[in-house]
């Protein structure tokens, strides 16, 4: 097809001066036949490089693979909207179908719209968190304290002393889910904070606070990279998912594997069904967990560019391997 005409002047004043953004119209065989402004914001590419050129030959071919398929349906008469990356940028298009002397046309108008989109994944990311905060808030918390003033109506009552053993109890599990929803509602840690930090140190700090009844841990050193406080509650999550589902006398072992760790257990493990809802918020298969814990470890390597997944341990028990998504 041969190339259109210049546009007249009060359309060229209009496309070079097109505000946050650029200005396209394609032809049915995908050329560009006018592009606008004469330099374009986000790449610095000149648009007098563009024009007569073939999708392919103005883009890498997995962009313009992408492309291909909307302008076509562009010049078929489809509107399309969607986003593409490109040139590690996000970029918003709208298309419009045109006709000009009777042959089809597409009007392409593309923005930069990165940050916008990371800010959306962000508040999106926020919202999630709150979301469960609120969970847990307005249900988790409520079943123990709901216990524990039942037991101490009992105890005002009766003034049987074993009412007591029952708040005890029923505090013990509120203080839990405080520290869940500590870690649930904690602030990401940037990357650049982050520091080399000794596995088995942060490993065995995690050990030793939370109840380990008679199980056993064993460790193997290795350095990470990470927010130590983060870390420790990663593990802590582990550990005692891993001493709440795999009994008292379980052993957690926790060492290195390439580009990351492991963390595994001697318990029942984790079914093949159940593996792909584990991290889902809420989710549980008993011994009175919140069902946050493994949301949380979740949360944790992803801020930390891990990503876990679930095998099983040599004696048939759950095992957590991390390894550097990127």
């Amino acid at each position: 097809m041969e190339s259109t005409h210049p546009p007249p002047d009060s359309q060229r004043v209009l496309i070079d001066n097109f505000p946050n953004g650029v200005l396209v119209l394609f032809d049915a065989d995908l050329y560009y036949r006018i592009v606008g402004p004469e330099t374009l914001p986000f790449s610095g590419r000149k648009a007098r490089d563009m024009i007569d050129k073939h999708l392919y030959d103005l883009f890498p071919e997995e962009t313009a693979t992408e492309l291909e398929s909307r302008l076509n349906a562009t010049i078929d008469g489809e509107s399309r909207s969607f986003d593409i990356e490109y040139d590690d940028r996000i970029h918003h298009i709208e298309t419009r179908p045109v006709r000009i002397d009777a042959n089809p046309y597409g009007v392409l108008v593309t923005q930069e719209v990165t940050e916008v989109r990371q800010t959306s994944e962000e508040l999106e990311r926020q919202n999630k968190r709150l979301d469960q905060f609120a969970s847990m808030l307005s249900h988790d918390l409520r079943n123990p304290l709901s216990i524990a003033l039942g037991e101490l109506e009992q105890y005002r009552e009766t003034g049987d002393d074993a009412y007591l053993d029952g708040i005890e109890d029923a505090l013990g599990r509120v203080d839990d889910l405080i520290v869940d929803l500590t870690a649930l509602a904690r602030s990401s840690i940037p990357s650049h904070e982050h520091e080399e930090v000794s596995l088995a140190a942060v490993a065995w700090n995690a050990w030793e606070v939370i109840d380990t009844r008679s199980a056993s841990f064993e460790t193997q050193d290795c350095t990470v990279v990470g927010d130590r406080s983060q870390l420790q509650v990663l593990f802590e999550n582990l550990f005692r998912n891993a001493v709440g589902h795999g009994g008292a006398n379980v052993t957690v072992r926790v060492g290195p594997v390439d580009d990351g760790f492991y963390v595994e257990d001697t318990g029942t493990g984790i079914t093949p069904d159940d593996r792909e809802q584990v991290f889902e918020h809420g989710f549980t298969t008993g011994y009175g967990g919140s069902g946050v814990g493994l949301t949380i470890v979740n949360r944790i390597a992803t801020e930390h560019d891990l990503e876990v997944s679930l095998a099983e341990s040599t004696e048939g028990g759950a095992r957590f391997e991390f390894r550097d998504s990127g």
